[in-house]
């Protein structure tokens, strides 16, 4: 049991250490805009930590960079990824807001037509 807890102790310091890197990068682009409200300094923290995370995950998988480097990746992103918040959310909303009709329209076009009588 004890080796169990250490392990698990273990792998979830070394992922919020993995979230650290992103998380500073995001928190540095928060300086240069002031004229956000608390809610969308929080958004777009958590955006820029959840992509940087993922994209520099996978470039890690794919690439064979030093582990500093990588979390220089993931500073960079989450700076990259700040700044693009709230640009992705607007798209997503939009989109979002498109799409029943889009289903909509794809249902009706699966639908035999009506056949006129006369």
């Amino acid at each position: 049991m004890h080796k169990l807890l250490h392990d698990l102790a273990e792998g979830l310091l070394a992922f919020l250490g993995s979230l650290v890197p992103p998380a500073l990068g995001s928190i540095v682009s928060m300086l240069y805009d002031p004229d956000l409200t608390w809610g969308q300094r929080a958004t777009q923290l958590w955006v820029g930590v959840v992509v940087s995370y993922f994209v520099q995950r996978a470039a890690g998988a794919v690439y064979p960079f030093h582990p500093f480097v990588l979390q220089a990746l993931g500073f960079m992103l989450g700076m990259v990824a700040f700044k693009t918040a709230p640009g992705f959310i607007a798209g997503c909303a939009t989109a979002a807001g498109e799409l029943p009709g889009i289903i909509r329209d794809r249902l009706i076009a699966f639908l035999p037509a009506k056949k006129e009588k006369k």
